[in-house]
């Protein structure tokens, strides 16, 4: 028996392989568990919804990867077994990667998660990986099967996600949904060429940008998205409309906050704030480096609120504020004039059905639980773009999160309320919210 840690891989000989998937049995709190397989090419994307193995679809198309069961003990453990044969692995397949997932709890209440690996033709078990760090996930990749130097090796993974079977899968580009008329689909614009397809051109000012600065920004937001704080705004916005009172739920009124000046400064925001969710709106004039964060209790930079190199940007986020010691922000700036203001939540625009802006934004979302499809445009040739959901009470929803050329994506969109914040240091964003598909490719029968 080799058992290996999160990470580690090691070679597994043979052709035929028998791998399970084993927990603690469902029930007594303990959520039902499935086991899954995606083959994957060299860029690590499924080819089509084919490649996925799972309960609707049990068998690979060219029989290589196939759920030939599941068995339980006397010890209430159960185990999904898949098996593997690499004579039947077609040559732009790659990798084979396991997973599980539930879609009635997290796996921080699944005891005993591990991953068998045996060989069919000897019984030897070739591999051994133990899950110790699952917490409110609801999908894991438990580990792989890779091609390497002409042979096969596994590798313990242990990386989760929190959208369940269906969100795992889209990440990998499994499609998975039954045909629908392609207006649905269609990205949100001004009328003219889709923006997706549109080739992109890159402007003289993003050229100009020192890559020691590039760099700078990039880090910063890095770090941005680590701590789940949120992000920047635009100056184009669509006309107010939609309900106000569900903004009341994420924090009270109070008077405007407005402050102006010119080069690095420290800022004590002199009115009372209740404790809750703050907008914080900044703009300035000219270019270079300019960034606005919070201030912790001990005087360092703490959540980013503003972070752009691009010419008079505008950057609208929201922050969570304890209601505490008074709320005090930083503004570092070269020589340029800006404004930054503090505004409660009943000031945010209201997502309703259709949403375009630019940069960074916030946005108050109060309808039923849908999609949401994001798209931008940016001048930049390659851009990050990333949207959260947050409850009032805190909790956080990754809603986009797309490292590309053209980054676009569609995701589970909670019930409201909910505010939205977008992040995107340049272009023009589209988000369109759409009704829950009833998959038939995802549905599945009665345990």
């Amino acid at each position: 028996m080799t058992k290996i840690v999160k990470g580690g891989n090691l070679p597994v000989p043979g052709q035929v392989w028998r791998i399970a998937v084993v927990r603690r049995a469902g029930g007594d709190g303990v959520p039902e568990v499935d086991a899954s397989a995606l083959l994957l090419d060299a860029s690590g994307r499924v080819r089509g919804d084919g490649d996925l193995v799972f309960y609707n679809q049990p068998a690979h198309a060219s029989g290589a990867v196939r759920l030939t069961g599941q068995a339980r003990d006397e010890e209430q453990r159960v185990a999904d077994w898949l098996e593997i044969d690499t004579a039947l692995v077609e040559p732009a397949v790659q990798r084979i990667v396991i997973t599980a997932s539930s879609d009635e709890g997290t796996f921080g209440q699944v005891p005993g998660l591990h991953i068998r690996t045996i060989s069919a033709g000897t019984g030897e078990q070739l591999a051994l990986y133990e899950v110790d760090d699952a917490s409110t996930e609801t999908a894991f990749v438990l580990g792989e099967f890779y091609r390497r130097d002409g042979a096969w090796k596994f590798r313990a993974v242990g990386q989760g996600w929190d959208s369940g079977l269906v969100g795992l899968a889209e990440d990998f580009g499994i499609v998975g949904g039954d045909p629908e008329p392609a207006p649905d689909d269609e990205p949100v614009h001004d009328g003219g060429p889709d923006p997706i397809d549109e080739p992109v051109s890159v402007g003289a000012s993003p050229e100009a940008i020192p890559e020691e600065l590039l760099a700078k920004v990039r880090e910063a937001e890095a770090e941005a998205a680590l701590v789940r704080t949120p992000p920047q705004v635009p100056a184009q916005r669509l006309p107010r409309t939609g309900p106000r009172s569900d903004a009341e739920l994420f924090g009270g009124d109070f008077p405007d906050f407005v402050r102006s000046g010119e080069g690095k400064a420290d800022i004590t925001v002199d009115v009372p704030i209740p404790a809750g969710y703050v907008v914080v709106e900044s703009t300035r004039k000219g270019d270079g480096y300019f960034a606005v964060h919070s201030i912790g209790e001990k005087g360092e930079s703490d959540a980013l609120l503003a972070n752009t190199l691009l010419k008079d940007q505008g950057a609208r986020r929201v922050l969570r504020y304890d209601g505490k010691a008074p709320l005090r922000l930083r503004v570092s700036a070269y020589g340029e004039s800006w404004t930054v203001a503090v505004r409660p939540v009943s000031t945010v625009e209201v997502l309703d059905g259709i949403a375009e802006g630019r940069g960074s934004d916030v946005l108050l979302y109060t309808g039923p639980a849908g999609l949401l499809s994001s798209r931008l445009r940016t001048r930049l040739g390659f851009e990050w773009f990333n949207v959260h959901g947050y409850e009032p009470d805190g909790r956080d929803h990754l809603l986009a999160n797309e490292a590309s050329r053209f980054p676009r994506e569609t995701r589970p969109l909670p019930e409201g309320p909910l505010l939205v914040q977008l992040v995107s240091a340049d272009g023009d964003w589209s988000l369109k919210v759409r009704p829950p598909k009833e998959s038939r490719f995802w549905r599945r029968a009665s345990r």
